[in-house]
């Protein structure tokens, strides 16, 4: 047995998906993949919020959990790839290569051996954000 759904709970859900929509199309300005990530997200939306005003009032609720999902989900992958990627160059580790100059991970360092081995090949008056994180980041080593 459905419910008809009343316009108190119409107006709820439909307020729990405007607010997931705007929430899905807020991003930092600063991030390096903004344009890529803010193009799938909007397309997202696009397609979401064209379902939901085809389909009865009763399934807005099912539509503001799939999009908080799928936001979800690209935000952990976001993270993911940039927890998997040197944070000077910003090229992605490559596991596979094992040269002293490669593009794997230098020890636990969020830097490649690449950058690594750059910032040792540095004079005396050399500081960067490997040498010296506190400068640049703010944080320890």
């Amino acid at each position: 047995m459905t419910k008809t759904p009343t316009p108190s709970t119409e107006a709820r859900d439909l307020r729990a998906l405007l607010e997931t929509v705007v929430q899905a199309l807020t991003l930092p300005y600063d991030l390096d993949d903004y344009d890529a990530r803010i193009l799938r997200r909007a397309g997202l939306v696009r397609v979401l919020v064209r379902e939901a005003l085809h389909e009865e009032p009763g399934n807005l609720g099912w539509n503001v959990d799939y999009l908080r999902a799928q936001l979800t989900a690209e935000v952990t992958e976001a993270d993911r790839r940039e927890r998997n990627r040197c944070r000077k160059c910003l090229t992605p580790f490559d596991p596979t290569d094992t040269s002293f100059d490669g593009r794997a991970r230098h020890n636990e360092t969020p830097f490649c051996r690449a950058c690594v081995d750059n910032c040792h090949d540095g004079g005396t008056e050399h500081v960067c954000v490997i040498c010296d994180p506190a400068r640049y980041e703010g944080g320890a080593r």
